[in-house]
């Protein structure tokens, strides 16, 4: 018993010395130079409240000293006076010593580093010489991320980290992020996740174990979100965001909580309690997809009325761990940019007027270069019938084939596209009375040639 309340001392006392903000960086290494540093790892259990206990109460009983309360309260993020009500739970930090447990990058974009205290800072209550000890590691894929590391992401970069139970955590550009407890290894009766973020956005899968209840908290300065079994986003500045589209999250600030329920989200705002849920946009539709993406195409879908602006990410995989570049907007559509050739996923959400974000919508997009090299290519509309037969006039002699578009309207807002082989014809059923149209040349699936001159059914 002595020794279980001498570790839990010593929790306490460590968290109570953790400050707000990221370590001053020093030294600097590379992914090849890290090692799993030697610390503690700091995990919880959990206490009932009774009628009549206060935190002094429960600090002199579960850690032999009421004088433990001021830091009981920050572990708990509570003030030191607030009123208990039999049946709270009270988290009581175990510190676990030796090598610590650790996540792994499983993606990296852009510039990502890591801040991570050093030996003799991990061990010791005394953080005036943290940055000192501290070293800067940047991020490639399978690096191990540790308790106490602090993840920066530059405005081009993104990480994304996996824990053992499964679950995952994006971190997006300009993001600050510090990785405070861990313990979930597969023999735990517990799985206990602990992020504490500064700044930025952070998009969470949270998966377990059979059998594994999981304790996956967000927490900020000013307040936390605590996670049962979801994927949630949060968003920290002025202001803390909070949506969740599956599962459910108990956000708590000052004393106050809300449940956030699938569908719905909440905004706190520094010394403040969360403010009632709202339901989150739902998932955008789209409205056109080009076949394939050049310079100048854009992707359209129908605008939410209550929208402030709609974001999207572009990604390797369907669930947009990989992600590699991020787009905002005011308007409807959206041009790609800045992305090699090739084939992505697409993932798009409403913004609402709390800065919440909705759900996604996710497509597939082919991503093509212009060869400005190649002759762009007109085509002639002839009308046979409710037909239109279009024709390629001026084939490209190196070219697989052809994207022939027809519209009702010069500014080609709605399109309708077809790919043809080289023989570049392509038929036409639609009942305006009057149509254009417009080809490029496929050079290979993903370069094409600019698109040639518009060219009229009544031309």
């Amino acid at each position: 018993m002595n020794n279980r309340l001498t570790q839990a001392s010593a929790a306490i006392i460590l968290m109570a010395c953790m400050s707000f903000g990221s370590p001053l960086l020093a030294q600097s290494g590379s992914a090849d130079a890290s090692s799993a540093p030697v610390t503690a790892t700091i995990i919880a259990r959990e206490v009932t409240v009774v009628d009549g206990d206060t935190l002094a109460a429960i600090s002199a009983r579960e850690l032999g000293k009421a004088g433990y309360a001021a830091q009981l309260a920050e572990f708990n993020q509570l003030v030191v006076d607030a009123p208990l009500t039999p049946g709270d739970i009270i988290r009581i930090p175990i510190l676990v010593a030796g090598e610590a447990e650790s996540a792994q990058v499983v993606f990296v974009k852009g510039t990502v580093i890591i801040t991570r205290p050093g030996a003799a800072a991990a061990s010791t209550a005394d953080t005036g010489d943290d940055a000192a000890d501290a070293t800067v590691f940047d991020l490639e894929r399978d690096f191990d991320v540790y308790p106490g590391d602090t993840i920066l992401t530059s405005s081009d970069g993104y990480v994304s980290i996996e824990f053992s139970s499964g679950s995952v955590i994006n971190l997006q550009p300009d993001t600050e992020a510090t990785l405070s407890l861990l313990a979930c290894l597969p023999e735990n009766d517990d799985c206990i996740i602990e992020i504490t973020t500064y700044k930025g956005k952070i998009t969470s899968d949270v998966n377990k174990r059979d059998e594994q209840d999981v304790d996956f908290r967000i927490s900020t300065p000013y307040a936390s979100a605590a996670v049962r079994g979801t994927m949630f986003d949060v968003e920290a500045s002025e202001v803390l965001r909070v949506g969740v589209t599956e599962g459910s999250v108990d956000l708590n600030a000052q004393q106050q909580s809300v449940d956030l329920e699938s569908g719905f989200g909440s905004v706190v705002e520094e010394g403040q309690p969360p403010a009632a849920p709202v339901p989150l946009l739902p998932a955008p539709v789209f409205k056109r997809v080009p076949t394939r993406m050049a310079p100048g195409d854009n992707v359209a879908w129908w605008p939410f009325t209550d929208a402030d602006a709609y974001i999207a990410r572009l990604a390797n995989d369907e669930a947009g761990v990989e992600t590699l570049a991020s787009y905002d907007t005011l308007i409807d559509q959206l041009e790609v940019t800045g992305v090699e050739a090739g084939d992505y996923y697409l993932l798009l959400r409403a913004v609402d007027g709390n800065g919440l974000r909705g759900f996604t919508s996710n497509t597939r997009l082919t991503i093509a270069d212009i060869d400005n090299s190649i002759a762009p290519v007109n085509t002639l509309i002839t009308r046979q019938g409710q037909e239109f037969l279009v024709e390629v006039q001026n084939p490209a002699t190196n070219a697989i084939g052809y994207e022939i578009q027809i519209a009702s309207t010069l500014d080609f807002d709605d399109p309708l596209s077809v790919d043809v082989n080289a023989t570049g014809t392509a038929v036409f059923r639609v009942d305006d009375d009057q149509v254009f149209s417009r080809a490029r040349a496929l050079l290979d699936p993903y370069t094409v040639s600019a698109f040639g001159d518009i060219s009229g059914s009544d031309d």
